[in-house]
């Protein structure tokens, strides 16, 4: 039997193969790297997975005793995180369709190339860690909403979306939030796909809500390119305006959809979402600006907002601009409960606001902006990858907006 796996913080990959020279040649290539135990059977596998934590585990096939299919039957209903790839020299179209049944990363056919071997255990090894990285999430999702629920059924909730079905399988498939590994930065790709599926499912929950997040991003960047803010500040400022509603995960189905409720009722439902929304973004690993302004997003100019009462300058400028184009997004959209504004009908409740709710000086450049035509292309509006990969200077030429409003530096305060 196999002596139990030592302590570590590497990854632990178990290798089962009855063939001698396979299964030490696979021990060889892989211990340089990761923590290999070896079984030479089935059940030897299988109690070395019941009582030590395995990552990944390698199948060959064609054992005496437990055949591999049964083995990975078993892996999959026991250890349904354990990533399994089958390196096997009896392959067959009917065993690789097994194999997929059974999630499978990979199907290797044996003798084995070194480097297709290695290359495919560290991609399924980034997928594994991608995936305790998700649960782990859903897990403080559970806990920040104060649902007695495991992340399972939190997942299962995420997968149901129709909208964010497709992205959110492909999240689950690949490496995301990778923090540290190959340099990659928070905001890399797969970090964005996962942020847009969060704000997507919020917006399935109200298909009259559909689009909103992209539109409120893209308005924001307008603004930010108006203020000539940084590349990095821009950038920000649309994960930000992208995910700022990303707090209503925990907000009842009847708010969302419009329905009517007792004032008391919808205070007491809609105000705890800016601070959850912050919370859900702290522990993955963007610029803390981002929750920070997420936060603030509903506060007002004079004070009365929530949830900190911020006022004036107090409240970041980015949190100030997404309040002015959230708002014109709203009242520019069918709701269940009213039809919706003109273009006019809503800049002129952005003047009348203007000091109250809204920072006068980014809704005069709002409105500038409006009113030119920059916002007609809102329409074209794509993902949130898109958005930070686009140029706004291409799209709007805002250079005097800024300047007439804010100074040279684009962040006083009129």
């Amino acid at each position: 039997m196999a002596a139990p796996l030592p302590l570590t913080d590497r990854s632990r990959v178990l290798v089962v193969d009855d063939e001698r020279g396979p299964r030490e040649s696979l021990r060889m290539i892989l211990s340089g790297r990761y923590e290999v135990v070896t079984a030479t059977r089935g059940a030897e596998a299988l109690e070395i997975l019941r009582t030590d934590s395995i990552d990944l585990v390698t199948v060959d096939l064609n054992m005496p005793g437990m055949k591999g299919d049964e083995l990975m039957r078993t892996i999959r209903r026991e250890s349904p995180q354990t990533e399994i790839i089958v390196i096997t020299g009896c392959g067959s179209v009917e065993s690789a369709i097994e194999g997929i049944r059974h999630g499978v990363f990979d199907y290797l056919t044996k003798p084995f190339d070194v480097v297709q071997v290695t290359a495919s255990v560290e991609r399924a090894l980034e997928r594994q860690a991608s995936r305790a990285r998700m649960v782990g999430f859903l897990e403080g999702l559970s806990r920040i909403l104060g649902r007695n629920r495991d992340a399972a059924i939190v997942l299962e909730e995420l997968e149901a979306s129709p909208l964010a079905q497709e992205r959110l399988r492909s999240v689950l498939s690949e490496p995301v939030l990778a923090g540290e590994r190959r340099g990659s930065r928070p905001d890399g790709p797969r970090t964005v796909e996962f942020l847009e599926v969060l704000a997507e499912t919020i917006e399935s929950r109200d298909l009259t809500m559909r689009g909103h997040a992209r539109r409120v991003a893209f308005y924001a960047d307008l603004v930010g390119a108006a203020l000539c803010l940084s590349r990095e500040e821009r950038q920000n400022l649309q994960i930000a305006a992208f995910l700022h509603d990303i707090g209503k995960v925990g907000a009842p189905t009847d708010l969302l959809a419009g329905e009517v409720m007792l004032e008391p009722e919808r205070l007491a439902a809609i105000h705890p979402h800016p601070a959850i929304g912050e919370r859900l973004l702290h522990p993955l690993g963007l610029d803390p600006v981002i929750a920070t302004t997420v936060r603030h997003h509903h506060e007002r100019y004079d004070g009365r907002g929530y949830p900190d009462g911020l006022s004036g300058d107090d409240i970041p400028l980015a949190a100030r601009i997404i309040a002015v184009v959230d708002a014109f997004d709203a009242m520019t959209c069918e709701r269940p409960y009213r039809q919706a504004q003109s273009s006019d009908e809503a800049l002129a409740e952005l003047h009348r606001e203007s000091g109250g709710q809204f920072d006068p000086a980014i809704a005069r450049i709002f409105r500038e902006l409006v009113v030119s035509g920059a916002a007609d292309e809102v329409r074209e509006a794509g993902t949130l990858a898109w958005a930070l990969a686009e140029s706004a200077g291409a799209r709007v030429r805002a250079s005097g907006f800024g300047d007439d409003a804010f100074g040279h530096d684009g962040r006083g305060a009129a």
